[in-house]
């Protein structure tokens, strides 16, 4: 398939999810709520089941971080429940916030550390290749700081950029609205 198409695919199925206000709207079947939360999660550490969290992942991995997302869940869910599942969800998206803020700082590290390790290392191999006659150990050093180098490059080329992308749709998800509709028929 081409990349035109697909593109196209992309902006046919952002339509078909948008609401008109603009939010990116994912509908989550939630029945009678018995698989709401994950088993083994308790306490104030209670938090909904793995599958929750995945479906809206892959239901929303497409959509730009700056469309804003309403997350509905269908089913029978007490308004107090509803407090423990808008809680759950904010610390379930805060907490995977820390953990990218988290690799960010061990990528910048990184990145520091391999590009000085890499220049100290190549200006050691270019005193050795001039001044002494050991070829054989200024190549050494000359593969080492090179590598040190690439690796420092991929750090910043590479990983950071993800790091960025994901971050953003973290705060996507943190900032997203939770609705809940009931599936009990009203009362006249």
């Amino acid at each position: 398939m081409n990349k035109k198409k697909r593109a196209e695919e992309v902006i046919e199925y952002l339509k078909d999810i948008r609401d008109e206000e603009g939010y990116a709207v994912v509908d989550i079947d939630v029945g009678d709520g018995s698989t709401l939360y994950d088993p083994l999660s308790m306490g104030k550490q209670r938090d909904l089941n793995g599958d929750i969290y995945d479906y809206i992942d892959a239901q929303t991995n497409v959509v730009p971080a700056e469309i804003p997302l309403r997350i509905r869940f269908h089913g029978d869910i007490p308004a107090e429940e509803q407090e423990t599942v808008k809680s759950a969800m904010q610390r379930h998206y805060t907490l995977k916030s820390l953990d990218v803020s988290w690799d960010l700082a061990a990528n910048l590290r990184k990145m520091v550390l391999l590009a000085l390790f890499g220049v100290a290392v190549l200006a050691l191999y270019f005193y050795f290749a001039f001044t002494r006659a050991d070829a054989f150990f200024a190549e050494i050093l000359s593969i080492v700081g090179s590598f040190s180098l690439w690796e420092a490059a991929d750090a910043l080329l590479l990983e950071r950029p993800h790091l960025r992308r994901e971050s953003k749709n973290i705060e996507q998800s943190l900032s997203q609205r939770l609705e809940f509709v009931s599936t009990k028929p009203q009362d006249k």
